[in-house]
């Protein structure tokens, strides 16, 4: 498990600005997809998303207007199941 640069990180968010897809990604820097999320919702390398962007606006200003900077945010929620004390137990026990 590795973690990328501040500088890969860069490349990263403006690839997803590019829209390059995610499993090119994979293929170009060999890693899980988690990882590109963990820079896309900001988890790891904290502030390259407006360094990423204030590059972007200077190589390409019409792409950068277009653009919605914000980090990624999950579409799926994630369900977590309670569990009690004492569990099921005494559904078994008569």
């Amino acid at each position: 498990m590795s973690y990328f640069t501040d500088k890969v990180a860069i490349e990263i968010w403006k690839a997803r600005w590019y829209g390059i897809p995610v499993q090119d990604l994979v293929a170009k820097y060999r890693e899980n997809p988690f990882r590109f999320y963990e820079v896309w919702e900001e988890k790891k390398n904290v502030g390259t998303r407006l360094e990423a962007y204030e590059q972007l606006k200077r190589e390409n200003p019409l792409l950068a207007a277009n653009t919605n900077p914000v980090c990624h945010v999950p579409k799926r929620k994630v369900i977590h199941r309670r569990t009690f004390e004492g569990g099921q137990i005494e559904m078994f026990q008569s």
